[in-house]
């Protein structure tokens, strides 16, 4: 991690304002406030944030779908053809 990426509590009580702002320009992705030297939190970017669940929403999608595969049975899957006849398309 690079020193720009810590952030004490005292500094971003001081300057919020210009803090948000790194993080809403871009100039910065992540800030890890820091309290007593010691990391207590961590600040994102909007996109960072929503980047971040968006690839814990497609990894939970893949490791469901590697379960589902585990208990695969051929015999028992229904074609996309005989899908389209049940349900009209």
């Amino acid at each position: 991690m690079r020193a720009e990426e810590f952030l004490s509590a005292t500094t971003l009580s001081k300057k919020t304002a210009a803090t948000l702002d790194r993080l809403e320009n871009g100039s910065t992705e992540k800030l890890i406030i820091l309290k007593n030297n010691s990391p207590k939190a961590i600040l994102l970017s909007m996109d960072a944030y929503n980047a971040m669940q968006e690839e814990i929403e497609d990894l939970r999608l893949a490791s469901l779908a590697f379960a589902r595969l585990k208990t695969f049975r051929d015999e028992e899957a229904v074609t996309h053809e005989e899908m389209l006849k049940r349900f009209g398309a």
